[in-house]
């Protein structure tokens, strides 16, 4: 299972950094899809340690860029 969540996590970090490279709406629509899928399916078939950086690191990066940005 490890292998598999690997494999599909790759799979959906390709398919990002595509829709920010391609300028075609559709296409990029279509990659980000294929993003959040692939992505939905690692968080399924990924260990608990794998399923917790998943969720854990994204918010810290958003709770981060929240204190950077405040006007003192």
């Amino acid at each position: 299972m490890l292998t598999l969540s690997l494999v599909t996590l790759f799979v959906a970090a390709i398919a990002l950094y595509i829709s920010y490279t391609i300028n075609d709406d559709v296409f990029q629509a279509a990659m980000r899809f294929t993003s959040l899928t692939f992505s939905l399916v690692t968080l399924l078939c990924a260990p608990w340690l794998l399923k917790l950086g998943l969720v854990a690191i994204p918010l810290a990066i958003a709770s981060w860029n929240s204190f950077s940005t405040e006007n003192f």
